[in-house]
């Protein structure tokens, strides 16, 4: 059975969480993944049963979902699950990433929903204006042989520029289609990170989602047993995440020449500083996984925050790009005709 449809992030966000809260209750996976189905519909209900028949077959519960199309993340959730044991934490954490995607989208389209409505009934009504009225003025200017005031000049002139500015992003969008193809995307895991890194506005996001992702399932796969070294062999062993299997080869490269961890984590471009201290303090106490999954925390709260910040300056920038716009379109109008009674 091919899976056709993809669910929808809300309909996996529910799924996983209602799994993770019947396995918590002592529900098995497969008496779970039966009584979340019951109220599925029937396309969504064959999916689940198809998925139960792949694991009695023995299929790996994170193929099992890759089959069902589910997120890339949730599934790379799984597969540290299935190496530290604890599917209930993977099940509750891919759905609660889930959840955030959602809120931060909902968010992000209400703060942006009402701005592009105006872009876009503007940028028709700036169209006409340029395209009809501007060359009319510049016409009846012509032939009353009248000279456009400074102001008027000035108007005529961003109109020129804003058409300017729009083949400008075109040929711009277009260069960095070829340059990703081309270039970008044959780059080596690390030397795409390097490049993001150096991205001024993005260097920030990039560091802490690298620095939560990392301290989040390492330090499950601690709780799970597994030492330092054959937590980041597990890592190194995974296909999902090209970043973090060549971080960890990396790592496990220098850790035989007999460096320590947290120097290694020092010396590493791609992740917070703070990161260092936290396994330095977590080995000294004894309570490694414990305090990487506190700071795993910590870093997610920062991270939710500067999202926030970035979604409340979206706002009012756009507001204010839609209130230049209106002004211009009423100078362009108002200003060519005050000119002319002034000129008669």
């Amino acid at each position: 059975m091919k899976i056709k449809k993809k669910w929808l992030i809300k309909d996996q966000a529910m799924f996983l969480n209602r799994l993770s809260d019947l396995l918590e209750k002592g529900y098995t996976l497969n008496e779970a993944m039966k009584f979340t189905s019951i109220d599925l519909n029937e396309e969504k209900k064959q999916a689940v049963f198809f998925c139960l028949r792949e694991l009695s077959k023995g299929v790996p519960v994170r193929t099992a979902f890759e089959k069902l199309r589910f997120h890339n993340e949730v599934i790379s959730y799984l597969y540290f699950a299935e190496r530290h044991g604890d599917l209930e934490i993977a099940l509750r954490e891919g759905g609660e990433m889930l959840n955030r995607k959602l809120v931060q989208h909902e968010k992000m389209k209400k703060v942006l929903q009402y701005p592009l409505f105006l872009f876009f009934t503007i940028g028709i009504l700036l169209y006409i204006s340029q395209s009809v009225i501007a060359p009319q003025f510049q016409q009846i200017y012509y032939s009353m042989n009248i000279k456009p005031s400074i102001l008027t000049e000035i108007l005529f002139m961003i109109f020129q520029g804003t058409k300017l500015f729009l083949i400008f992003i075109i040929v711009l969008f277009v260069l960095g289609s070829i340059f990703y193809m081309s270039y970008f995307k044959k780059l080596l895991p690390q030397e795409k990170m390097r490049i993001a890194i150096k991205i001024p506005l993005w260097k920030k996001f990039v560091i802490l989602i690298n620095s939560y992702y990392f301290s989040l399932q390492l330090s499950n796969l601690l709780k799970g047993g597994l030492s330092i070294y054959e937590s980041l062999t597990v890592f190194e062993n995974q296909n999902l995440l090209p970043f973090y299997r060549d971080e960890a080869s990396w790592f496990i490269d220098h850790l035989k020449k007999g460096e320590r961890f947290e120097g290694l984590v020092a010396r590493n471009l791609f992740y917070e500083k703070e990161l260092t201290q936290v396994i330095g303090h977590g080995q000294a106490n004894g309570h490694l996984a414990r305090e990487l999954y506190t700071y795993s925390q910590f870093v997610l709260e920062r991270l939710e925050n500067k999202l926030m910040k970035c979604i409340v300056l979206i706002q009012p920038a756009a507001y204010f790009a839609v209130g230049m716009t209106v002004l211009m379109m009423y100078l362009s109008m108002i200003l060519p005709m005050y000119h002319m009674m002034e000129a008669l």
